[in-house]
């Protein structure tokens, strides 16, 4: 593969889709919340542990086969609408043109964004991991500063008296909201440095931002959880760090451009993907993957969630294809 980036980078990009994902997170979260995605980022790795020898071995997705490759197209698919959906959902609470506009102003912010995740693919895998470390930089900024103030606002009674709907229920929705897995299979066969030392790196901090994140959204919005739509996005804008400047602004922000890159980043594993298995296809890949996903998130509207653990499918089945090969080559 071409355009090897650093396990740094890959990082990077990996875990702005999952922070996004935190962001755009409907209804109630409490302590089994944060616990959940923290034990089901472990799980992931465990799941993805086939997908790691077989980088280290062979360093190329080509002995999981075609099926296997349409197989994670399809779940990067899924997971890019999924995606979409997320924005369509949350954004009518941070963008402007949601407010102002209703519907048109919904798809005048997806095709904004849409065209600006063309331009961010275009420029190479290695061009946007690059960008990714500051714009992950600029989340860890705006992260930092909520935790700190969420200490001074928050109630920390709250994460024992929030109620939530069973820890098994939320290890559930940890697991299957991390559709990324499918572009991060992708992803990690252009890392250049050792390749399960930067996976086994990559999840344990997943785990440990998505534990603090969500703890955090406990603290700020414990008491009014019944009534918050999207608690980490409340929590974000009920934190007032300093008098003259509100965290909500950044988190716009940053939230913004989390939004990009985590469709940014599917979509170019997509069009690699689609030109390992068409490599007919020569132009518009990145286009036409970006279309498909705009597409499947309007259909989806505010189910995106519940479709995104269709998009770990192909992580679930691509272990077990590659054993199976292993085994009737041994």
């Amino acid at each position: 593969m071409s355009n090897k980036i650093t396990s740094f980078q890959l990082c990077s990009l990996m875990l702005i889709n999952d922070v996004f994902v935190l962001f755009c997170l409907g209804g109630g979260i409490s302590a089994a919340t944060a616990a959940g995605f923290g034990i089901g980022s472990i799980l992931q790795l465990i799941i993805a542990i086939p997908l790691i020898v077989m980088y280290k071995n062979r360093g190329t997705l080509d002995y999981c086969g075609k099926i296997g490759e349409i197989l994670l197209l399809f779940g990067i698919i899924l997971w890019g609408g999924s995606l979409f959906s997320m924005l369509m959902s949350a954004g009518k609470l941070v963008f402007v043109p949601f407010e102002s506009f209703g519907k048109l102003g919904n798809i005048i912010t997806t095709v904004l964004i849409a065209v600006v995740c063309v331009y961010i693919s275009s420029s190479g895998i290695r061009a946007m991991s690059r960008s990714a470390v500051i714009a992950a930089a600029l989340g860890v900024v705006c992260l930092a500063v909520v935790v700190v103030s969420a200490i001074f606002h928050g109630d920390a009674e709250n994460i024992t008296t929030v109620e939530s709907t069973g820890f098994f229920s939320e290890l559930a929705k940890g697991f299957g909201l991390s559709g990324g897995l499918a572009g991060f299979t992708v992803m990690l066969g252009f890392v250049k440095d050792n390749i399960p030392r930067t996976a086994i790196g990559y999840f344990i901090v997943k785990a440990v931002i998505a534990s603090v994140i969500l703890i955090t959204g406990v603290f700020v919005c414990g008491g009014i959880m019944e009534i918050t739509e999207f608690p980490i996005v409340s929590a974000a804008q009920l934190t007032q760090p300093f008098s003259v400047q509100r965290i909500d602004s950044l988190f716009l922000i940053v939230f913004t451009v989390f939004a990009v890159y985590s469709i940014a980043v599917q979509a170019s594993a997509a069009e690699y993907l689609t030109g390992e298995i068409f490599p007919f296809i020569k132009r518009y890949r990145c286009s036409a993957a970006l279309g498909i996903m705009a597409v499947l998130g309007a259909i989806w509207g505010s189910s995106g969630m519940i479709t995104a653990v269709a998009a770990t499918g192909g992580m679930i089945i691509i272990p077990i294809i590659y054993f199976i090969k292993r085994k009737m080559r041994v």
